[in-house]
């Protein structure tokens, strides 16, 4: 887990040092989720830089659905390329099924993404990082995603 700090934390840095102006491509849109969680999602932009990003995902692996709520700070990098970071809330369950002990989950879900917008498309590209860390069961550190975004 250090070692992941260190990474973000130093991509973070390398991102500030580049930081270009510029302002948000679209106002809303949503999305397919695919990865360590499937889903399907909805972003909008309260300002130039930042967005609120509401998802319910499904993880396979520990068998949990989750309500996500999140706020994002968009750092552009080059055209049409930002880095996106922040965190939220997630709400949900582990462990659901059949002969499963079905557990609540409540935490947090820091985020650290890259996102593409593909100028006069509908279409949006993000790929992140949400690791759930629960305050009521087991963290979920598996929560890497790729996102397709359709704006509207």
């Amino acid at each position: 887990m250090k070692r992941h700090f260190l990474l973000a934390f130093g991509t973070l840095l390398m991102v500030f040092a580049t930081v270009k102006t510029a302002s948000a491509q679209y106002g809303t849109a949503a999305s397919v989720n695919l990865g360590g969680y499937i889903g399907v999602g909805l972003k909008h932009f309260i300002s130039e830089r930042s967005a609120l990003e509401f998802d319910f995902d499904y993880n396979f692996r520990h068998h949990a659905p989750m309500v996500v709520a999140l706020y994002q700070y968009h750092i552009p990098l080059i055209d049409n390329l930002s880095l996106y970071a922040g965190g939220g809330i997630n709400v949900g369950a582990r462990n659901v099924g059949k002969n499963r002990s079905t557990k609540f989950a409540f935490g947090v879900d820091p985020n650290i993404g890259f996102e593409y917008d593909f100028s006069g498309t509908p279409i949006a590209l993000a790929l992140d990082y949400r690791p759930a860390i629960n305050f009521t069961t087991k963290a979920m550190w598996d929560q890497a995603a790729l996102r397709v975004r359709f704006k509207f």
